[in-house]
C-alpha cells in the first residue's frame, strides 16, 4: 500500500485564513497539498491540465459560481478519484446530497486533525477496495463470455436472465431477444430418431433441486433452422440460504464428436492430435488405447496402462447412476453423454465430460468401446463463480433500503423485493404476477396508468425520484400512504418492461412542518445571536479601548488600538444584521459610513471624513461585507498609524461607485504617500498582508496610487 508521503492532495476551499490553516495541518501529517480557492480552478486543474492527485479534500460552500457537490459531479464525470467533502454543515439533507454523488466520506469543520487524517486514509482504502471489486466483476464477465460451451441463466420462473455468445450462436436467439423469454422457447430440443420433445433440463433442475445431465440423442433446434447435436447439464442457482433462485444450463455442439466416434477406431493415428482424452477397451474393458491428451488429463503414460482393465487405472464416480447402469445404456443406445468425477494417478480429482460409445467394426458388429473425456474443472470453476456474481447480484436487490418493484407491459408484476414487502406488507410469492394496481389507492389507479403509459411513449430511459410528484401507495391491511418513485424502462424483444423505486415519505411529510417552525425559531434565535455576538464584541472592544488608553508605551497602545479596530469593524456588521429585515443581508448604505466613523472615533488624532457613497442601495451578504469591514479598518488603520505625523489638517475620504456589474471603492487620504518597497506581499507589519489575503477571498483587485499621496482603488464584482 502507498505510502501517506507519496499521497497528493488537492484541497479545494475559499475561505483564504482557513484553506491556510488546513493545508499547513496536512502537511505536517505527511500529505503533499495543493490548493485553489473555487470549483472551476479545481476542474481546469484536475481535467483540462491533466494534474495528478490522489484525493480531492473539498469544501461545500465555494462562494460565488460552483458549489462543492457541483464541482465534484462535474470532475468524477471525467475522472475516477475519490473525494472527501469537508464542511461546516451537519443537515442531514446535505449529507445524503454527497452521498448520492459518492460516498468516501464527510467531514465536519474543526472536528479536529485525527478525524479528517483518518477519513481520508478510509478513503483511500474504499477507493483501493471498489477498484478491485471493479476488476473482479470485469474478470468474472470475461470469463463468462470466454467459455467454449452455451451458457444460459434463468430465474426461479424458468425465464431467461442471461446468455453467452456461445449459446446465442447454437440457439440463434441474441441475448437481448432471450432475456425474459420461457427456456422452452429459447432452448427447444427433441430425439433425434423419434422427433420428440425432450423435457427441458431447467424443468427437471426446478422439480428436483438438483443437477442433471441431458438424455442422449439430443438434438438442439436452432431458430434458423439448423440443428446441433448436443450434450448439456443444469444446476440449480442457490442464494446464500440454499434457496434456489434459477438455473444455469450448460451445452456444447457435439454433432462432430458424435459422428465421429463411430469411426474412431479407424482414425486412432489421428486422434493423438486432440484435446480431448480417448480411451479404448474391448469388451472385457481391457484398455487397447491411451491417446497423448489422456496421459496428459489423468498422469498415466500409454505404456503403463495399455491392457489393464480401466476400471483398475481410472477410479469413476458416476452423478445419479451406476456404472452398470451407464454400460447397460451404452450397449442398448449405443452411446453415453455425461459429466463423471475421475481421478488421476496421483489423486487429484478431474471433472470430465465423458461421452462412451460402442464400436462397431466394418461389418457394424461391435467390437468394444470408445470413451472420450473433456476436462471441464475450470468451466465449472467458472460458472461457480457466475453464480457467486448472480447471488450477489441478487442479495444487493434484496438489500436496498427502498422498495424495487418490476413490472411486464401488461402491468403486472415480476419482481418484488424485500424492501417493497416490509413497505407493502406482502410477501413476494403472493404479489409476483398480480397486478400493479393492487398496491394503488382507488382514486390513483387512473391517473398512475396515464403516468406509465405518457412515460412509455417519451423514450426516456430513466426519470429520477421525486419526477412523477407525490402518488400515493396501498399497504395490505388498506392503509394509505404517501411516496416518491422513480421510474426506468427498458425493452426486451419489444416488450417494454418498466422498474420503479419507492420510498415511503410519510415521516419526512410530517416533519416538514416541524421544519417549518423550526426554521421560523431559527430566524428569530439568529437575530438574537447577532445581538448577543454584538454586546460581547462591544464588551471585548472597551476592554482593548482601556487597554490601549493605559498604556505608555505608544507601539503597544497602536496594537490595542488597530486590534479594537477589528472588532468595531465586526460590531458595526452584526448591529446592522441584527436590526435587518433581510436574511444575512446589509445595506451598504448602512454599513460603510457607520464602520468609517466608529474606527475613526477610536484614534485620538482628530481627522475629517468625507465620503461620496451611490446613492443606489445595495444589499451585501454578511460574508463579504465582514472581509470589507476588516480591509477598510486596515485602511484606517494604517493611515492613522503613518500618514499623518506631520500633517496638521488630516483628511481622510471614502468615494464608493459602481460601472456594470462591478463595485469600486476608492480609499485616500492626505498624508505622506506610501514609500515603493512596500506592498501587500512585501509589508513590515500584519495589516497589508491581511487586505491582499481577504481581496483573494472575496475574488477582487487593488491598486495602489503612492504619490503626492496614498489612494486605494478595490474593484470587485455584485
Amino acid at each position: 500500500m502507498t505510502s501517506v508521503a507519496d499521497k497528493s492532495i488537492l484541497l479545494v476551499e475559499d475561505e483564504a485564513i482557513l484553506a491556510m490553516f488546513e493545508k499547513k495541518q496536512l502537511e505536517d501529517g505527511g500529505y503533499s497539498v495543493t490548493h485553489v480557492n473555487n470549483g472551476e480552478n479545481a476542474i481546469q486543474l484536475i481535467i483540462q491540465a491533466d494534474k495528478p492527485f490522489d484525493l480531492i479534500l473539498m469544501d461545500i460552500d465555494l462562494g460565488k459560481g460552483l458549489d462543492g457537490t457541483q464541482t465534484a459531479t462535474e470532475i468524477l464525470n471525467h475522472k475516477e478519484i475519490p473525494v472527501v467533502f469537508l464542511s461546516s454543515h451537519t443537515e442531514r439533507e446535505i449529507v445524503k446530497k454527497t452521498e448520492s454523488i459518492t460516498s468516501y466520506g464527510y467531514v465536519v469543520k474543526n472536528s479536529g486533525f485525527t478525524v479528517l487524517d483518518a477519513s481520508i486514509k478510509m478513503a483511500f482504502k474504499l477507493f483501493e477496495a471498489n477498484e478491485l471489486t471493479k476488476s473482479k466483476k470485469e474478470h468474472l464477465e470475461t470469463v463468462l463470455h470466454s467459455i467454449g460451451d452455451g451458457v444460459i441463466a434463468t430465474d426461479s420462473d424458468g425465464k431467461v436472465i442471461r446468455m453467452n455468445p456461445i449459446a446465442e450462436k447454437l440457439t440463434g436467439w441474441t441475448h437481448d431477444e432471450g432475456v425474459g423469454l420461457d427456456i422452452k422457447d429459447v432452448f427447444k430440443i427433441v430425439n433425434v430418431k423419434t422427433r420428440a420433445l425432450v423435457e427441458n433440463p431447467v424443468d427437471i433442475v426446478l422439480r428436483t433441486n438438483s443437477i442433471v445431465g441431458l438424455a442422449n440423442h439430443t438434438v438442439l433446434l436452432s431458430r434458423d433452422g439448423s440443428e446441433y447435436q448436443i450434450s448439456d447439464s443444469g444446476s440449480p442457482i442457490k442464494d446464500l440460504n440454499g434457496e434456489t433462485r434459477g438455473v444455469v444450463l450448460v451445452f456444447r455442439d457435439i454433432t462432430a464428436e458424435y459422428n465421429v466416434q463411430s469411426h474412431i477406431a479407424k482414425q486412432a493415428n489421428m486422434l493423438n492430435n486432440v484435446l480431448d482424452a480417448v480411451i479404448g477397451t474391448d469388451f472385457n474393458h481391457k484398455i487397447n488405447y491411451w491417446n497423448k491428451a489422456a496421459e496428459k488429463i489423468y498422469l498415466w503414460k500409454s505404456e503403463e496402462v495399455i491392457g489393464k482393465s480401466v476400471m483398475e487405472v481410472l477410479k469413476t464416480d458416476y452423478i445419479n447412476l451406476s456404472s452398470e447402469q451407464v454400460m447397460q445404456r451404452v450397449n442398448l443406445d449405443g452411446s453415453f453423454i455425461g459429466e463423471v468425477i475421475q481421478y488421476a494417478k496421483d489423486g487429484s480429482i478431474r471433472n470430465i465430460e465423458v461421452n462412451q460409445v460402442l464400436l462397431d467394426d466394418e461389418s457394424d458388429l461391435p467390437i468394444g468401446y470408445i470413451a472420450v473425456g473433456r476436462d471441464i474443472s475450470d468451466r465449472l470453476n467458472a460458472l461457480r463463480r457466475v453464480k457467486e456474481s448472480e447471488a450477489k447480484l441478487t442479495e444487493i436487490i434484496e438489500s436496498a433500503m427502498d422498495a424495487i418493484i418490476s413490472i411486464d407491459q401488461s402491468k403486472k408484476i415480476i419482481l418484488f423485493n424485500g424492501a417493497a414487502e416490509k413497505m407493502f406488507g406482502y410477501q413476494s410469492l403472493e404479489i409476483i404476477g398480480q397486478p400493479l394496481d393492487q398496491l394503488i389507492p382507488i382514486n390513483f389507479r387512473s391517473q398512475h396508468d396515464n403516468n406509465i403509459d405518457s412515460f412509455s411513449k417519451t423514450g426516456v430511459s430513466r426519470r429520477a425520484m421525486g419526477a412523477l410528484g407525490e402518488i400515493r401507495g396501498l399497504r395490505s391491511n388498506g392503509e394509505e400512504f404517501p411516496i416518491e418513485a422513480s421510474i426506468s424502462q427498458i425493452s426486451v424483444k419489444e416488450e417494454k418492461l418498466y422498474t420503479v423505486i419507492l420510498r415511503d415519505v410519510s415521516v419526512r411529510n410530517l416533519s416538514e412542518s416541524k421544519i417549518q417552525k423550526l426554521l421560523l425559531e431559527k430566524e428569530n434565535i439568529l437575530k438574537e445571536i447577532h445581538h448577543r455576538v454584538k454586546n460581547n464584541m462591544s464588551s471585548i472592544f472597551t476592554l482593548l479601548t482601556l487597554q490601549a488608553r493605559a498604556q505608555s508605551e505608544s507601539s503597544v497602545q497602536t496594537i490595542l488600538y488597530e486590534a479594537a479596530g477589528r472588532v468595531k469593524s465586526m460590531i458595526v456588521l452584526y448591529d446592522k444584521l441584527y436590526h435587518s429585515e433581510t436574511d444575512n443581508t446589509v445595506s451598504l448604505q448602512d454599513y460603510f459610513p457607520a464602520i468609517f466613523n466608529e474606527i475613526v472615533s477610536i484614534f485620538p488624532k482628530s481627522v475629517e471624513v468625507k465620503m461620496n457613497i451611490l446613492e443606489e442601495p445595495i444589499e451585501l451578504n454578511a460574508k463579504l461585507l465582514s472581509s470589507l469591514g476588516i480591509i477598510l479598518n486596515e485602511l484606517i488603520t494604517n493611515s492613522m498609524k503613518h500618514a499623518f505625523n506631520e500633517i496638521n489638517h488630516a483628511v481622510i475620504g471614502l468615494k464608493i461607485f459602481r460601472e456594470d456589474k462591478k463595485l469600486y471603492l476608492e480609499y485616500s487620504d492626505n498624508g505622506l504617500g506610501i514609500p515603493e518597497s512596500v506592498s501587500f506581499e512585501n509589508s513590515p507589519g500584519f495589516g497589508l498582508q491581511l487586505i491582499g489575503m481577504l481581496v483573494d477571498q472575496i475574488e477582487g483587485k487593488i491598486s495602489i496610487v503612492r504619490q503626492p499621496s496614498s489612494i486605494f482603488l478595490l474593484e470587485f464584482a455584485v
